[in-house]
């Protein structure tokens, strides 16, 4: 791949022919070229949190902004993992940034709950009163067994 892959799936989104001699990674990945194609002609396109959350765009120059300044205290490249939890900082100018120390004050885009925690979260959400939550949420209950006859027999 021949000038990285950035310069492949870029040269894929303009329309290039793709190569006889294609890799694995690039045939997964033109499954993908025609949501890159969209992206590279609206690159201002607002992009939804998801398809229950249509009102709710993602907030990329947030995420970019946050991580520039991250990189820049920091001096070095950052992990996919760091990358992740440091596009949430809620104040990633002042706030302490030490691997192993620090407690970080993250500002989640969304919220992911998960089977028996998320069930009872869900419970205290509906006796609050409240008609919607402060970011997007899901539930992931993946242990939702129904007894039929008993605890021998089930």
């Amino acid at each position: 791949m021949a000038g990285g892959l950035s310069a492949w799936v870029s040269a894929m989104a303009r329309g290039a022919a793709l190569s006889p001699r294609c890799t694995r990674r690039e045939l997964a990945l033109l499954a993908f070229l025609p949501r890159i194609r969209w992206y590279s002609q609206h690159q201002d396109a607002q992009v939804p949190m998801s398809r229950f959350d249509v009102d709710v765009p993602l907030p990329y120059e947030r995420m970019e902004h946050t991580l520039a300044v991250v990189r820049k205290r920091l001096g070095r490249p950052l992990t996919v993992t760091e990358k992740i939890l440091y596009a949430h900082l809620d104040s990633p100018a002042t706030q302490e940034i030490e691997r192993g120390k620090s407690s970080l004050l993250l500002r989640p885009d969304r919220l992911a709950l998960q089977d028996a925690t998320a069930q009872m979260a869900l419970l205290q959400f509906m006796s609050s009163g409240l008609e919607r939550t402060a970011i997007p949420t899901t539930l992931h209950c993946d242990h939702l067994i129904e007894a039929a006859v008993g605890a021998q027999k089930d």
